[in-house]
């Protein structure tokens, strides 16, 4: 995965491929700080009793179906230890989350970005503004499925397969793969992380990274890792980062039109790789590649924003009120 991930508006399933004839197996999560994989999805369909044809329009959700350990997990075909949901032991046991602090950084998904547990900052740009418990804004559809028993599943929408839940605007902050944007103990600047749930999904179904490398992808004939070329940005050492000191400011602001970037003394600009707003919601509203010292707002609706400057792997960021 990229060491420094760069979000796109393309949200990429973890599910199957259905046109691949071999690697369309569905995508792993993310791995675990233990080396775990999550990897929710599973290749369980509605399957017509009169004729055994599997209907690949209707997952079945295997956590509704499988046995799963106290962490949520179980073993696959290929003798694979892997989370269909929330390690629930661990986290209570091992980590102590409790909902007192925010969550530890618990891994990384396959696009780069950090996963956590639901314990957040209530302001996600606000580190004191206090810790709240978070839910996905899935819920499950209201009335009955549309098939009849045999091509297709009938009765209530309970949870038994993935099509029977919804993404709800404005139910959550977080998006429709469970990210936010926001500042964590780990990247106090600000990012974009995702969140594991107690409620369905548990375990994001989708990404918003651009870069979702080979080796994460499920089946035969997989092609390979194409990370070196994907993760192009130049990556400083770990000494290099300690000593940056880079500081920029966003005029005016709040601002109606335009926002002008200005940064300390003695800085070059070629260093910067990537310019990028994202609304209070994650939704990328503006990026650019080349350094521009105005920027034009004024086609963005009345809020908050967040403009993040990529600096060879370092990022900067500030809050934007647009009037």
């Amino acid at each position: 995965m990229c060491l420094y991930p760069e979000k796109t508006t393309t949200v990429t399933p973890i599910s199957e491929d259905p046109n691949s004839q071999s690697c369309g197996g569905g995508i792993i999560f993310g791995v675990s700080d233990q080396g775990i994989n999550y990897s929710p999805f599973a290749r369980l369909y509605w399957v017509n009793p009169n004729t055994q044809e599997e209907n690949i329009d209707w997952h079945v959700e295997a956590d509704f179906t499988l046995n799963m350990d106290l962490n949520g997990g179980h073993v696959n075909n290929v003798s694979r230890y892997h989370y269909h949901n929330i390690p629930t032991n661990y986290f209570a046991n091992d980590l102590q989350i409790d909902g007192t602090a925010h969550s530890p950084l618990l891994s990384y998904a396959t696009d780069g970005f950090p996963i956590y547990y639901k314990y957040l900052y209530t302001n996600g740009n606000d580190m004191n503004s206090g810790i709240s418990a978070f839910q996905s804004g899935y819920q499950l559809k209201l009335g009955n499925r549309p098939g009849n028993g045999v091509e297709a599943p009938d009765g209530a929408y309970d949870g038994n397969y993935v099509e029977d839940y919804e993404y709800i605007n404005n139910l959550s902050e977080l998006d429709e793969c469970g990210g936010r944007y926001g500042k964590t103990p780990e990247y106090p600047n600000g990012t974009y992380y995702y969140v594991l749930t107690d409620n369905w999904p548990y375990i994001p179904r989708c990404f918003k990274g651009k870069n979702v490398d080979n080796s994460f992808k499920i089946g035969p004939n997989c092609p390979a890792s194409t990370a070196v070329q994907d993760c192009s940005t130049i990556v400083l050492s770990i000494d290099d980062l300690i000593h940056t000191n880079i500081t920029f400011n966003v005029y005016p602001n709040p601002v109606t039109t335009h926002i002008t970037l200005k940064f300390s003394s003695g800085f070059n600009t070629y260093k910067i790789s990537d310019i990028r707003i994202y609304s209070a919601t994650a939704t990328l509203v503006y990026s650019s590649k080349t350094f521009q010292k105005e920027i034009n707002l004024e086609n963005l609706k009345p809020g908050v924003y967040f403009i993040q400057i990529d600096i060879n792997g370092d990022q900067l960021t500030k809050k934007i009120i647009v009037e």
